[in-house]
């Protein structure tokens, strides 16, 4: 349409002055066709401008399609991802409603472990007895610690019952003084796990154990101390292993 407006614009502007060269002199035939024709350039400048204008809006406008098409794109990935995140928000929530119920029965579960394990040292072998007993009492310190969080006093617990359970598959030796027919007397201990509890003397003349249903000390034969000897040097890493008969006692269920 507009390449036909100008072509229209320039036909008329040149007929038009020919029509009148009839009724005008030479100046004003001069003068009608170059105003025909600067009105023509100026048509034709206009219509350049316009294709110009034109372009420029086209390629507007696939910008902004291309704009849309991408923040379409991206909203409908944002659903995705809030949904997602809504999920896992929820989930989030049942694991801190979980934990706040685990927090109310954890505390006075350790309260009650402390005490059972308080009464079964008691009962245990009296072995390590000043080392048990500060572990004992590090731990009700703990417990009893408004400051110190809840995960801490588990891991501390935790980790006392793991020493305790450690003393079961354990050797120990060592030389101590106990009170054997009144008298104070150095003698070697070894403890063989919890199984028994045994000592000899140093000159290999005496012998026990402990009994755990008197929760004494009882002699054993003398013979058995050599046995024990063989027993604390095989524990120490001085003897090679060997099959040795001790008397156990029967352990209550």
């Amino acid at each position: 349409m507009i390449y036909r407006f100008l072509l229209w614009l320039v036909v008329a502007g040149w007929i038009w002055p020919m029509a009148a060269i009839a009724e005008s002199g030479p100046v004003e035939v001069q003068k009608s066709m170059e105003k025909a024709i600067r009105q023509s350039a100026e048509a034709q400048h206009e219509a350049d401008q316009w294709a110009l204008d034109r372009e420029s809006l086209m390629a507007d406008i696939r910008d902004l399609k291309m704009r849309q098409a991408w923040l379409t794109y991206q909203e409908e990935k944002y659903q995705t991802y809030v949904q997602k995140q809504a999920s896992a928000i929820q989930d989030l929530k049942e694991k801190i409603r979980e934990a706040e119920v685990i927090r109310f029965q954890l505390e006075p579960f350790l309260d009650d472990v402390l005490e059972r394990l308080q009464t079964f040292v008691a009962s245990d072998l009296p072995f390590l007895p000043e080392e048990r007993q500060n572990r004992i009492q590090f731990l009700k310190d703990s417990l009893e610690d408004y400051h110190l969080s809840l995960s801490e006093k588990l891991r501390r617990v935790l980790e006392a019952l793991q020493v305790e359970a450690e003393y079961g598959r354990t050797v120990e030796a060592r030389e101590v003084t106990l009170t054997i027919d009144g008298r104070a007397t150095r003698v070697m201990l070894l403890r063989l796990g919890r199984l028994g509890l045994y000592y000899h003397s140093l000159d290999d003349t005496m012998a026990g154990r402990w009994n755990r249903g008197s929760g004494a000390w009882e002699p054993l034969p003398a013979s058995l101390a050599r046995p024990l000897r063989y027993a604390r040097e095989m524990a120490e890493r001085k003897r090679a292993v060997e099959l040795l008969n001790l008397p156990l006692e029967a352990v209550q269920p």
